[in-house]
């Protein structure tokens, strides 16, 4: 018999700051952090009274090493814009129904149904006063960049637009006798390291370290310095994959990892079951990972509760079987179709790969065997330097069949109108005109199965 565990550390919940008058929450990250090709934009009415900076969650920028607003310096009603990617001229909804397919606009993004979804929950936080306290939400992120070039130091400084965004907006609020807290910050970043690109590292270690001083420097001296802030800020991540994923799954797996070790680092979900548009999200996809988001938020920062994905934490092999017990946030396990663009699909082994120094192990059957396991039985016995591997590139398209039964649904539904702009693939008759589910799906993996 061989066994591997991975646990991780016993996981507290990141304290929530306290709420203040204005309570910020920014994005940052690259292209799905700033919603590149998310038209038409959907959240277009206001749910709440939460905010934006400007005419846009995001700024009049969306390359440059400064955060500008994008129109005049004021709080605005939360709401879903479309903006031209070079100019960052706001687009009319007749604009952007024209775009031609493939078009980057900038468009919805997971901060509009995050917010709104986690300022749903607040009324059961204490403490909180409706029309006291509001949210704020703002993108500083830049399509297309690596952790490298988004950390403290790089040229261009592009951590200046975190810098700069935090320092208007605390301004702003002090101008107008409003406190001000940086509440959460949403990272999305990943797709980049993960193909290399650009000198980019993929080396999960590496990655590790860049992210938790990335985190660290935030901390420091946005939240703390810029904000003046005590308590540091609860950063909420996704994980790479899909389109973006590769065979190693070194960048997912350093995601995962961050997430079980004590970086005050929470990984809400992967990215791979939502609608896209090949790479980046549609506008369903990104408000469909926004409400994941905010569900996740609601269930750290207003219950005060840890959360941990769907994930595995023992893995043992005997002979041709392989079981293996999952952190399930809500049992039991089942199977699922994730999306593949505009297409629900069944993918071969559930996602599942095993493989040793022969080569590819083949797998007979995959099998949910209880309401936290899976068994995989295998061809033939596991020879040296055995790994089992979820939602690789090449055998499984990034992209795996397994969640939970969490039955929450969002307040947001899936929309289609082709005289919006929607794709005539984006008209799913499964998930057309009903709420986004918001099931907890397995993470991307690559655990060795260690020889006893």
């Amino acid at each position: 018999m061989s066994e591997t565990l991975f646990t991780g550390p016993a996981a507290a919940g990141p304290a929530a700051p306290p709420l203040a008058g204005i309570a910020h929450v920014l994005a940052y990250g690259q292209s799905l952090s700033s919603g590149w090709e998310g038209w038409p934009a959907l959240s277009l009415t206001p749910r709440h009274d939460s905010l934006m900076f400007g005419d846009s969650v995001r700024p009049a920028s969306e390359y440059g090493p400064q955060w500008q607003p994008a129109g005049e310096p004021e709080f605005r009603p939360l709401a879903a814009t479309v903006q031209d990617v070079s100019s960052g001229r706001r687009l009319s909804a007749a604009e952007a129904a024209a775009l031609a397919p493939g078009d980057p606009a900038l468009g919805e993004t997971v901060l509009e149904a995050a917010v709104n979804a986690w300022r749903d929950s607040l009324p059961s936080r204490p403490g909180f006063v409706p029309g006291m306290h509001r949210v704020l939400a703002s993108s500083c992120g830049v399509g297309g960049r690596s952790l490298e070039a988004l950390s403290a130091g790089a040229e261009p400084e592009l951590f200046n637009r975190l810098r700069d965004c935090v320092r208007a907006a605390r301004a702003h609020a002090g101008a107008r006798g409003l406190g001000y807290g940086i509440a959460a910050l949403l990272m999305l970043q990943g797709e980049n390291n993960a193909f290399s690109q650009h000198g980019a590292t993929d080396d999960a270690p590496t990655y590790k370290r860049l992210f938790r001083k990335l985190i660290a420097d935030f901390q420091r001296e946005v939240v703390g310095g810029i904000a003046g802030q005590a308590m540091p800020a609860p950063v909420f991540t996704y994980q790479t994959g899909g389109d973006y994923s590769s065979d190693s799954n070194s960048i997912a797996q350093a995601q995962l990892e961050l997430a079980l070790e004590p970086t005050g680092c929470t990984l809400v979900a992967p990215v791979y079951p939502v609608t896209s548009k090949g790479g980046h999200l549609d506008a369903n996809g990104y408000r469909w990972l926004g409400a994941q988001f905010g569900k996740v938020m609601a269930h750290v920062l207003t219950q005060g509760r840890a959360w941990r994905p769907l994930y595995p934490r023992r893995i043992t092999a005997d002979g041709t079987r392989i079981d293996i017990d999952f952190h399930v946030p809500v049992p039991p396990l089942d199977w699922g179709r994730p999306v593949m663009g505009h297409k629900l699909v069944d993918i071969a082994d559930a996602g599942f790969s095993v493989d040793d120094a022969a080569g590819p192990v083949e797998t007979t059957d995959v099998a949910i065997s209880g309401p936290t396991s899976v068994r995989i039985a295998l061809a033939r016995p596991l020879g040296p330097g055995a790994r089992l591997r979820y939602a690789d590139r090449t055998r499984h398209f990034g992209r795996g069949c397994l969640h939970d039964s969490d039955a929450t649904v969002a307040a947001d539904h899936y929309i289609y109108d082709s005289a919006t702009g929607h794709y005539p693939s984006a008209n799913i008759p499964e998930l057309r005109d009903r709420p986004y589910p918001l099931m907890n799906w397995c993470v991307a993996f690559n655990f060795p199965i260690r020889r006893a």
